[in-house]
């Protein structure tokens, strides 16, 4: 059993908008009084006030009491979570202060499976009614529904996301193991010669969007105007996000259907990002979000990822012989081994020693595992 999203349109009558933005709002205000009362917080001082519960909020703010009490439940139970991790000392990554919400930001909240349910045609949420809704997938038979996330992005586009608890049908076997390669130029490199170029989406639209940003920088704040431009800008950030995330699940999809064990290298993302040359084509290949797909759709379906060291030098060793070329720089497109004579493609090599390493580390790893299992 796992757990599963699928999130859908929905196109909410006048009326339930109103009452949908309502529930953002308040849900805004939830969050912003318990990060009000937590950056408030003084060790100096022996006595301090906790945040006030949704129960009392509501009673102080009668207009809270027009939207569904559990969104607002939903949310207390959201900072709670977030201040256990803040303060965790066992996370491996720190997380920073908590930030404020405003009315620009992606405006969401939260309901528990008792609190909304779904039909062919629409989707009835407690306190705004029955909304129509669009299913472009079917959500499997036997599901069990655990909540549903309401959400309206920067567009004013309204989603459901529902979270269900459902069973996956694993993959068939293929027997094939590949070794990827994430490039710039190239996106994907694999040993056995797959070839997957990148889109760079970013670079098509950057014209269009430079255009709709210089329009919005002319227009009087507070205007008409202003949120129209505003509105263009976002609608062309959101159409290549959306490129980008079609993108990213169909070559996962390929590669857990074709391969059953898959190498990469863990690369730091992150690090990368910082060279200011390269951060933008970086972010517009979203090698992130790549390799985070690609780790829950193998687990998924029960297929293999082996990540070797990020400091393995494979673009520079011969995949043939094992020389290696400390000259090679990033311009250099073609591998030319001076040993045995091997002249390939840089990707094409960086990829056969990709999966050659990991190949040695998953042996390496199963004969110490093996070694502890009978001294045990």
């Amino acid at each position: 059993m796992i757990h599963k999203a699928f999130k859908f349109r929905i196109y909410p009558t006048k009326q339930q908008l109103v009452l949908l933005n309502k529930t953002f709002g308040c849900v805004r205000v939830v969050w912003n009084h318990n990060v009000e009362v937590f950056n408030k917080f003084d060790k100096t001082k022996a006595e301090q006030a906790p945040p006030l519960t949704t129960t009392s909020l509501r009673k102080q703010f009668e207009w809270m009491s027009e939207v569904s009490a559990a969104a607002l439940q939903q949310k207390e139970i959201d900072f709670r979570s977030f201040k256990k991790n803040y303060f965790s000392k066992t996370r491996k990554k720190k997380i920073g202060r908590p930030q404020f919400k405003t009315r620009d930001s992606v405006q969401s909240f939260r309901l528990p499976n008792q609190k909304f349910s779904l039909n062919e045609k629409t989707i009835r949420l407690e306190k705004i009614g029955k909304v129509k809704i669009v299913l472009d997938r079917t959500i499997p038979a036997g599901s069990k529904f655990l909540s549903i996330t309401v959400s309206k992005n920067k567009c004013n586009q309204l989603f459901a996301s529902v979270l269900v608890e459902t069973f996956v049908e694993v993959k068939p076997k293929t027997g094939k193991t590949v070794g990827l390669d994430i490039g710039i130029k190239t996106f994907l490199t694999g040993s056995d010669g797959l070839v997957i170029e990148n889109p760079r989406y970013f670079r098509e639209s950057q014209a269009k969007l430079a255009r709709a940003q210089r329009h919005l920088s002319r227009k009087k704040k507070g205007s008409i105007r202003r949120k129209k431009a505003k509105l263009k800008v976002a609608r062309i950030h959101n159409k290549i996000a959306n490129q980008r995330r079609d993108f990213i699940h169909k070559v996962t999809t390929q590669l857990v259907n074709c391969y059953d064990v898959i190498a990469i290298e863990d690369l730091n993302v992150a690090g990368m990002i910082k060279n200011r040359r390269l951060s933008k084509a970086i972010n517009d290949a979203s090698f992130s979000e790549f390799y985070n797909v690609l780790s829950y759709k193998a687990e998924w379906y029960r297929k293999e990822i082996i990540k070797i060291d990020r400091w393995f030098a494979s673009s520079k060793t011969c995949s043939c012989c094992g020389w290696k070329n400390e000259q090679l720089t990033l311009s250099d497109r073609v591998f030319v081994c001076k040993v045995c004579g091997l002249e390939t493609d840089r990707d094409l090599n960086a990829s056969k020693n990709i999966l050659e390493e990991a190949l040695r580390v998953s042996k390496a790893v199963r004969t110490l595992s093996g070694r502890q299992t009978l001294a045990a």
